[in-house]
């Protein structure tokens, strides 16, 4: 009778542990807190990021006199991937470059639109059943957005299904901002980068909040933000595709507005240059940052 009564006390033991572990896995899963691999990254476990230029290879984006976001923002993402590939921790992938996109993503594109059309669709269906329900709340957006058009929204969440398809670790979309102003041939009357981050009811929040902390950090040692303050130009958002707009999205993502296109630093060959290189450095370490408090928390499990 005791054995009985000793072999039950273990058994509950043990379903009561497995019940704690499953729930807190549930947890993190549903709070976007980041679930710590108990192998530390590595050359065998690389982070894997996706640079994502913004706009297209030949339209979209911002301009100024001869200056065009959609050109600066590729040379940016290409000085990322220079100085994070030589580390082997480390796994780039860019999107596109100044004429073509990536085959990976030109032939997604292509031979998946359907499949991209019918994913948008159904998650857009099922946020609007969240959000009738009340389990959702719809927040106003911290920022002026441009309207994606039917060929963009294609692309971008096209990206958001290859992401998560293909179990990349980090989004990174590079912009460079522009203001309204009846002169557009002159200068605009603001500076400074700003940053978004999905909405803190996403299930991507949580750890796209820790990484852009992170960044924005870096950042902030070399350049203005736009408003002045603790994380004033850091902004969720809960309306942007390249976030995850309506739950499309579950890997950690960050849109980076790096300045005003207009800006004196950019208006010159080498001060451009040197700017886009010191943008590239800035982010670069705010991402070691965040991987190197992984791998210390690894090493601390």
């Amino acid at each position: 009778m005791k054995k009985i009564i000793i072999y039950s006390i273990i058994i509950c033991g043990i379903v009561a542990l497995a019940f704690l572990f499953i729930r807190a896995s549930f947890t993190k899963k549903e709070t976007g807190l980041p679930a710590l691999s108990p192998v530390p990254i590595s050359a065998t476990h690389p982070f894997t990021i996706l640079l994502v230029p913004g706009h297209d290879t030949t339209t979209g984006g911002a301009h100024f006199n001869d200056i065009y976001e959609r050109d600066l923002v590729v040379e940016v993402a290409n000085n990322i991937s220079t100085l994070l590939g030589q580390d082997q921790k480390y796994k780039i992938i860019v999107a596109r470059d100044t004429q073509t996109w990536n085959p990976i993503f030109a032939d997604y594109f292509t031979n998946y639109k359907q499949a991209i059309l019918d994913f948008k669709n159904e998650h857009q269906a099922t946020y609007k059943l969240l959000v009738k329900s009340g389990e959702e709340k719809v927040v106003p957006d911290m920022g002026e957005h441009t309207l994606a058009s039917k060929t963009t929204a294609i692309e971008l969440y096209g990206i958001n299904k290859w992401a998560d398809e293909n179990n990349v670790d980090l989004v990174i979309h590079l912009h460079f901002n522009n203001s309204n102003r009846k002169n557009i041939t002159l200068p605009g009357p603001h500076s400074g980068f700003d940053m978004f981050i999905p909405e803190k009811q996403s299930v991507n929040a949580a750890t796209s909040r820790i990484i852009a902390e992170d960044v924005y950090n870096e950042l902030k040692k070399k350049f203005s933000p736009e408003a002045p303050g603790y994380y004033n130009s850091l902004f969720e958002d809960q309306s942007l595709i390249a976030l995850g707009a309506s739950g499309t999205l579950t890997k950690p993502a960050v849109l980076i507005e790096y300045d005003y296109i207009y800006d004196k630093i950019l208006q010159t060959d080498m001060g451009q240059k040197q700017a886009l290189e010191q943008m590239a450095e800035q982010t670069v370490a705010g991402i070691q940052n965040y991987v190197n408090s992984i791998n210390s928390k690894n090493l601390i499990q």
